[in-house]
C-alpha cells in the first residue's frame, strides 16, 4: 500500500513539474500536501523509511520513463538528495 501510494504521488509530481529535486524530508512534505487524512496514515513517517519505499518503486518509475538519481551535495554538509526527471 505504501509503495503504491509513493509511486503514484512521485509520478504525479514529475508529470506536473517535469523534474523535482530535494531531500527525502522535503519529498515527504510535497507528497503530504496532496494526501487525504487516511492516506497520510499510510505514508512513511521518517526520511529513512521513505527512502526504503522509493527504493522499492525505483524500477517501476524508470519503466515509466522517469529518471531517478540519488546523490549528495558537494558542500561540507554532504546532504543526501533525490532527483526525479522525465
Amino acid at each position: 500500500v505504501r509503495s503504491e501510494l509513493v509511486f503514484r504521488r512521485v509520478k504525479n509530481i514529475v508529470r506536473n513539474k517535469k523534474s523535482w529535486s530535494g531531500t527525502m524530508t522535503s519529498l515527504i512534505s510535497v507528497i503530504n500536501e496532496s494526501l487525504t487524512i487516511e492516506e497520510k496514515r499510510n505514508m512513511p513517517k521518517s526520511p529513512a523509511a521513505l527512502r526504503m519505499v522509493v527504493n522499492k518503486v525505483v524500477n517501476r518509475l524508470r519503466n515509466r520513463g522517469i529518471s531517478v538519481k540519488f546523490g549528495r551535495t558537494t558542500d561540507h554538509t554532504r546532504t543526501r538528495f533525490v532527483r526525479f526527471a522525465r
